[in-house]
This record gives C-alpha cells, sequence and structure tokens, in this order.
C-alpha cells in the first residue's frame, strides 16, 4: 500500500502498522517475567495516551469543521450527521460516553490551538472557553495524562464565578496536572478537584446542599416480566444513611469489619452463612424497615437503631462559620449550618492534632495496655485516616479494623493512636500474614513496606489519608486568622 501524501496521514499511517505489530498471543507474553510484564503494561499505557491525545485532536478538529458558523457547509452536516458528535461515533464505533469525553478534549486542545487567531468565517479573534485549563491541555498532548484525566479535571473545577477567578482556577488546574502525572486515577482526581474547588468557593457548598436536596426523589416503573424497579435520588445526608443501613445489613457477606463480642460475631456468622445474595438480604432488609421500622427488629442487620453517620469538622470553622464540615464517605462538604442540625441530635468527640496530624494523647493512657482499641479510639482513627489505608482500597471507616504498626507481641507496641492505623479486614489479614510493615516519617506521612518476596528492594510506597479532614483544620484556622 503506497503512503499517502500528506504527512500528518502517514504519521497515523506509521502509527497504525506499528501498532498492528503489538505483542497479543497470551502464549508470547507469558514468557515474560513479572517485571518486564508489567514494564510492558507502562509502555502500553504511555503509547495509548499517545494515540489518545491525537484522537482528541481530530476530534477536535472535526468539531472545528463543524462549528455552527458554517451552517450547513460545516463537515458533520455535509456528510449527513446532526452533530459532529454523531460523525465521530459513526466513524469509531465508541460509545456516547467515550465521544463526549474525546470530544469536550479535543475542542480545549484546538481552542487553545486557536486562541488569538482570527476565524475565518467569522473574522473574530478566538478565545478558549476554558482558559485555565491551558496547562491540561499542554499535558494531553504531550501525552503525560489521559483524556479521562483531563475531564475529571475540568468537571471536578467547575467554572468561574464572583468568588472564584480564572488565576484560582488556573493554579488548581496546574496542581491537579501534577497529581495526575504522579499517576493518581481519574476517579480520585475528580474527587481532588471537587476538593479544591470547595475550598476555595464556600459559599457554593451551601448552594449545591440546597440543589442536591431540592433533587432528591423517587420515580418507580413496572417491568414487562412483572413487579418494578425503583430509582432513587439522594443527597448527601440521605445517601450516608442509605449506605450506613446497606453495609449493616450485608457487609459480612462482602468481607467486612470482624467482631469479637460473642453476639455480634454469632451474627455476623449468620449473615454470611446465609444463602441470599448481598442485593438480596439488602432488599429483603429494606423492606421489614419499611414495613416495621428501624427499631422493632434488630435481627435484619447488624446493629440497631437509626442510621448512624459520621460528621468532621475543624472546630474553628464551626466557632466562625466559615467552612464546612464532611460526611464519612461522602466526596462533598455539607455546610456549617447542616453541622449545626446534625450535631443536635447527635453525640460530640473533641479531638486535637498536631501539624503532623498525631493525635495529641498521653503516653499514660491505661487503655494503652489493651489489646483491642476501644470505640473512642476508633472514632478517632476514622476522623484522622478516612477509611482503609491501604494505597489501593476505598473501604470506608466502617469496615476498618485498628492495626499496630508495631505489633503488641513482636514489638512491645502499645495499643495507642500513634501506633495506630485503619485496615479494612482483607488488608489487615494481608498485612500480617504476607509481611507487610508500616512506618511513620517525621513529618507524619505514613508508607507501605512491602515484603522482600513482593519487591527485593522494599520499596516504600506512599499512603495518602483517605480523607481531607486534618486540611480542612488547617484551612479553618488559616481563615480564622485573615
Amino acid at each position: 500500500m503506497a503512503l499517502p501524501d500528506a504527512p500528518a496521514l502517514q504519521q497515523f499511517t506509521t502509527a497504525r502498522d506499528a501498532s498492528r505489530a503489538l505483542p497479543t498471543d497470551v502464549g508470547a507474553l507469558r514468557q515474560l517475567g513479572d517485571a518486564d510484564l508489567l514494564a510492558a503494561m507502562e509502555l502500553h499505557t504511555a503509547t495509548s495516551r499517545a494515540l489518545e491525545a491525537a484522537g482528541a485532536a481530530l476530534a477536535g478538529e472535526i468539531a472545528f469543521r463543524s462549528r455552527p458558523a458554517l451552517g450547513s457547509e460545516g463537515l458533520a452536516r455535509r456528510t449527513g450527521h446532526r452533530t459532529p458528535a454523531n460523525l465521530i461515533k459513526a466513524k469509531t464505533g465508541a460509545t456516547k460516553e467515550q465521544v463526549i469525553t474525546v470530544l469536550a478534549t479535543g475542542n480545549l486542545l484546538t481552542e487553545i490551538a486557536n486562541e488569538g487567531t482570527p476565524d475565518v468565517v467569522t473574522g473574530e479573534l478566538q478565545a478558549p472557553t476554558k482558559p485555565w485549563l491551558r496547562a491540561v491541555a499542554s499535558a494531553v498532548a504531550a501525552g503525560s495524562i489521559s483524556a479521562s484525566a483531563s475531564q475529571s479535571i475540568a468537571r471536578g473545577l467547575g467554572e468561574p464565578n464572583s468568588a472564584i477567578t480564572i488565576e484560582l482556577l488556573e493554579k488548581a488546574a496546574a496542581t491537579l496536572v501534577g497529581q495526575a502525572v504522579a499517576g493518581i486515577d481519574a476517579d480520585r482526581l475528580w474527587r481532588n478537584a471537587r476538593d479544591l474547588r470547595n475550598e476555595m468557593d464556600l459559599e457554593g457548598i451551601k448552594v449545591q446542599e440546597v440543589e442536591r436536596w431540592n433533587a432528591r426523589g423517587t420515580a418507580h416503573f413496572p417491568l414487562p416480566t412483572g413487579g418494578g424497579r425503583a430509582i432513587i435520588t439522594m443527597d448527601t445526608e440521605g445517601y450516608a444513611q442509605f449506605i450506613d443501613y446497606f453495609d449493616r445489613m450485608t457487609s459480612p457477606k462482602r468481607g467486612g469489619v470482624r467482631f469479637v463480642d460473642e453476639a455480634k460475631a454469632a451474627q455476623t456468622k449468620a449473615i454470611e452463612d446465609d444463602a441470599r445474595t448481598p442485593q438480596q438480604l439488602a432488599y429483603d432488609g429494606f423492606f421489614h424497615l419499611l414495613a416495621t421500622g428501624a427499631e422493632a427488629d434488630d435481627s435484619v442487620m447488624l446493629g440497631s437503631g437509626g442510621a448512624v453517620i459520621r460528621v468532621t469538622v475543624a472546630e474553628t470553622a464551626l466557632k466562625t462559620g466559615l467552612g464546612f464540615g464532611r460526611i464519612d464517605g461522602q466526596p462533598d462538604p455539607i455546610s456549617i449550618d447542616s453541622v449545626k442540625r446534625l450535631m443536635e441530635t447527635g453525640k460530640s468527640l473533641r479531638v486535637a492534632f498536631d501539624r503532623n496530624g498525631t493525635y495529641i494523647e498521653t503516653f499514660d493512657d491505661p487503655l494503652a495496655e489493651n489489646r483491642l482499641y476501644n470505640r473512642k479510639q476508633r472514632e478517632i482513627l476514622a476522623a484522622k485516616f478516612g477509611g482503609c489505608m491501604d494505597p489501593d482500597c476505598d473501604r470506608p471507616p466502617s469496615w476498618t479494623e485498628a492495626h499496630h504498626i508495631r505489633f503488641v507481641k513482636r514489638d512491645g507496641g502499645k495499643t495507642t493512636l500513634i501506633n495506630a492505623i485503619p485496615l479494612c479486614k482483607y488488608h489487615h489479614l494481608k498485612y500480617h500474614n504476607e509481611g507487610y510493615e508500616v512506618i511513620q516519617d517525621e513529618f507524619g506521612g505514613y508508607w507501605k513496606i512491602p515484603p522482600g518476596s513482593v519487591d527485593p528492594r522494599q520499596t516504600p510506597i506512599a499512603m495518602p489519608l483517605k480523607t481531607r479532614n486534618l486540611n480542612d483544620l488547617w484551612a479553618a484556622q488559616e481563615r480564622a486568622a485573615s
């Protein structure tokens, strides 16, 4: 086949031919050692990002040639498609969601490239609609981050308003690009972007909270086979309650926390051995609650009474009214007004941390000689860590057990908070059984040390906190001081 004349098209042809030479035979890949297999995966990721960047640039150019100013002369309409998205979908066979992502990224690349040049149709100087995402566009074009990461940043940061300037968003975008390059996945990147946005826009938290509350509702429709299906849209607080009920009904079958108490252990075993699936257990449990009320029969799920949700707030923010609180397991914060309302009917626990995030506790704590951590200690661990500390785990605090960093028998470790991190049941057993260690550096950071059988060099792996509660604490103090 003769190569086309256009240089850009020649490059795409060369890339296609090279990609077809990549090994897909499982037998060939099986000959690779573990290190080479992982290295091959990293190379594939880099190649995919380069191809993805080129695909985004193509999508952006298709959209530019189909812009509304061209009318019926636009590329999409001339080829029989109503929109650029429809044209791209027809050409690639991709899903609507995939097309939306690549098109949004492509539009960003195109707008940044066209900045300051006149539109040949209208004569107007072109300007990007989201100039604060220049760093994102550059990273995508360089193949440093994926299109999914770019859209997580864009969606999470949102638009400027009277309180949030383009300059603030530009700085936040650059920070997030650095996180994406460092390897943070697109889901986590979106949460980080939302956190940065919320920290900049305190007034917007209350607005979003009201919007989520107003959007709540339940819809149902019959199924052709009989029965029906319900869809429930929940606000932040309602969803936290739902999760608590759901976990108490199903967590033993999904690897939830273990219990020493004989009665709770027996109930956990009964749920584990139940022939129903977790989904069926939850279904039956919720209908039982609807019929009899949460207080009527505590045999349906672990614990009794209404849902328990944990809210964390900086004391300074509570006093000044400047800031927000967080419900465990929920990505979006809640307003100080909501925190105060929840505190009226709940119990509160005051906790103090130093700048390294260490709980200020006395070393002559009488509980230190106990083998197990008590409820108060576990609440404090939840407030600091926010869930299982294994870097690859997303289990919430309610699913975790307190792990002694320095073991009790082997190292003489004490049952103190400075000697504990939360781990889910799976990772708690894994760390003990496979020889993983945890160390804390001088700045309060935690590191996971794999056993020599997994990594002969035993390279430390960072264990970032799963919550921004400590960040909120220092931010609230800075706001109060300013």
